[in-house]
C-alpha cells in the first residue's frame, strides 16, 4: 500500500488508526508506515516523493495562502500545521486537505510528464484549496 492510500484510509476511519485525533499521532503513524515500507523494500515512488517534498510543498502553500512572510521553523510538517492552525482538530483537517491536494498535484505532474520523473529535481506548483 502506498502512503497516499494509507493517508486516505486514516482519513476515512481515523480512530481505527489513532486513539485521539492529534496531528502528532498522525505524523508518527505516517512516518512509521513509510519506514516500514522502506525496510521491507516495498516503497512506492509516491512514498519517496511524499517523504522528500511534502514539507517544502506545505511551506510554499502556507506562504501563498496563509502568511507570505512565513519562515520555516521546523523540518517537520506536523509542527507547521500546529503553528498555523488554532486547534488540533483544525491541524488534522488541514493535513488531510493538503495531503489530498499534494497527491492530486503529483498525479497531474506525472500525467504531464508522461511518467518521466527525476527524483532529485521534482517540484510542484502549489495551489490554493478551492
Amino acid at each position: 500500500m502506498s502512503v497516499e492510500k494509507f493517508i486516505k484510509a486514516i482519513r476515512n476511519r481515523p480512530l481505527m488508526y489513532v486513539e485521539e485525533l492529534e496531528i502528532n499521532y498522525i505524523y508518527y503513524l505516517v512516518i512509521g508506515f513509510l519506514g516500514s515500507n522502506l525496510m521491507k523494500g516495498d516503497i512506492y515512488k509516491i512514498d519517496r516523493i511524499f517523504h522528500r517534498h511534502f514539507v517544502g510543498w506545505v511551506i510554499k502553500w502556507v506562504q501563498e495562502n496563509v502568511d507570505s512572510n512565513y519562515v520555516k521553523k521546523s523540518f517537520y510538517w506536523h509542527h507547521i500545521f500546529i503553528e498555523i492552525t488554532d486547534s488540533e482538530e483544525d491541524a488534522v483537517k488541514l493535513f488531510f486537505e493538503l495531503s489530498e491536494k499534494f497527491f492530486e498535484e503529483y498525479q497531474f505532474q506525472i500525467d504531464l510528464e508522461e511518467n518521466a520523473y527525476d527524483e532529485d529535481n521534482f517540484s510542484f506548483k502549489t495551489a490554493a484549496l478551492t
